[in-house]
């Protein structure tokens, strides 16, 4: 997550992602960019757009890079987390900073067999977003979890789980409220 972007249409639509797809607590971890830490206002205004507490959002005091992603991802508890990368998981071999690895998920989800992952997710350039979607979905690093998409155009949700259950919760809710568009819009 970059300041640059805060406040605009997909904040609130990530927020209402959350509210379709979720019953238990969800918890933020933005992935900041920034080379500034963000201030108390700025992460206010932030959860409130996504809906959420701002005592919710983790990691407000640490910048993400490279370096930090063992440790960053290193969150005890069995809280579900909505982690908002710049762009979405990597499909390359070597993931920078905007981009989370199939790596930190497996560090993520090794925590309780229940957590699920919401996961931003950006289009490629010149590729559609269900096509994005199918490809991240394939990553061989994720072949082990169960896991959806959600198309949303220009850019969509990822989510994961080592619980099968929660994944098939997650989609009837999202189908629920998709109605006719669902098969166009839910990826698996």
């Amino acid at each position: 997550m970059n300041l640059k972007h805060l406040g605009d249409a997909l904040d609130h639509w990530k927020g209402s992602v959350f509210k379709l797809t979720h019953t238990r607590r969800l918890r933020v971890l933005p992935m900041f960019t920034d080379e500034m830490k963000w201030t108390r206002k700025q992460l206010e205004t932030y959860a409130k757009l996504l809906g959420v507490n701002r005592e919710d959002i983790l990691q407000t005091e640490t910048r993400f890079s490279n370096s930090c992603r063992r440790t960053y991802f290193d969150l005890p508890g069995p809280n579900d987390l909505f982690l908002d990368p710049d762009t979405g998981i990597c499909i390359n071999t070597r993931p920078n900073k905007e981009h989370l690895a199939t790596s930190d998920i497996a560090a993520l989800l090794s925590k309780s067999r229940s957590r699920m992952l919401m996961i931003y997710q950006q289009r490629f350039v010149m590729v559609k977003m269900r096509e994005t979607i199918e490809r991240v979905l394939s990553i061989k690093g994720l072949g082990e979890f169960h896991r959806f998409g959600f198309d949303a155009g220009q850019v969509g949700m990822v989510f994961i789980s080592r619980d099968q259950k929660r994944i098939a919760v997650a989609t009837k809710c999202l189908r629920s409220w998709l109605g006719p568009v669902a098969s166009a819009r839910i990826i698996h």
